[in-house]
């Protein structure tokens, strides 16, 4: 009769995520891995045959629980696209101030990291390819409902907005200041000919133009 399993295997994952959010797929070690997981080598080579295997799907996770969860929340539910898409970038950095550095998004690290760890590609593509389906689905319902241009090319903006959204979570990962980081989503919003936010004088906070 095999052994019954005793670890979460949710648990595990989100502990993973976390380490290698922080010291990515090279910095982290597997004794770090041993730690934060409270699994025992023999266990972690069982479960995912490899640090490899434990990285990709931590990766998977990720990419599950917090992209595809993002992209649903910002881009496909929200009931103004215009400013979900602000709200989709706003929120990578708004409130996230804290005593720790951010450790920024495990899919954005991983893109950085990807050249050095060929098992990253797989999931990377998939994350930054949900991203970008969701810019182009909010893009599409934003230019029907006459809120955008309607010469914009949704295609074309959907990658230049992934683009510029990747560059942003690199600045909030390096500390820039969010005075800075709203420049970058104002002028991604202004790229797809969106009206550009007021921000309160007191709180610093977007407030949307009404579209007209």
């Amino acid at each position: 009769m095999g052994r019954r399993q005793v670890w979460d295997q949710d648990e595990v994952l989100a502990s993973a995520m976390g380490l290698f959010r922080r010291r990515g797929y090279l910095g982290a070690s597997l004794r770090d891995l041993e730690e934060a997981t409270g699994m025992h080598p023999g266990s972690l080579y069982r479960a995912f045959h490899s640090k490899e295997g434990l990285f990709s799907a931590a990766l998977d996770a990720y990419n599950e629980r917090v992209v595809e969860s993002r992209v649903r929340v910002h881009l496909r539910d929200a009931p103004d696209p215009v400013a979900g898409i602000r709200s989709f970038f706003t929120s990578a950095f708004e409130g996230a101030a804290g005593p720790e550095p951010d450790p920024g998004c495990l899919l954005t690290n991983s893109a950085v990291e990807s050249f050095t760890v060929p098992q990253a590609a797989p999931g990377v593509r998939r994350g930054l390819e949900a991203i970008e389906h969701g810019f182009a689905d909010a893009l599409t319902r934003a230019r029907a409902r006459r809120l955008l241009p309607a010469e914009l090319d949704v295609e074309e903006s959907a990658v230049r907005l992934l683009a510029l959204y990747q560059g942003l979570l690199v600045l909030v990962r390096s500390g820039t200041g969010t005075a800075k980081l709203h420049a970058v989503t104002d002028g991604a919003l202004t790229s797809i000919g969106a009206a550009p936010a007021r921000r309160s004088v007191t709180t610093g906070q977007s407030e949307e133009k009404e579209q007209r």
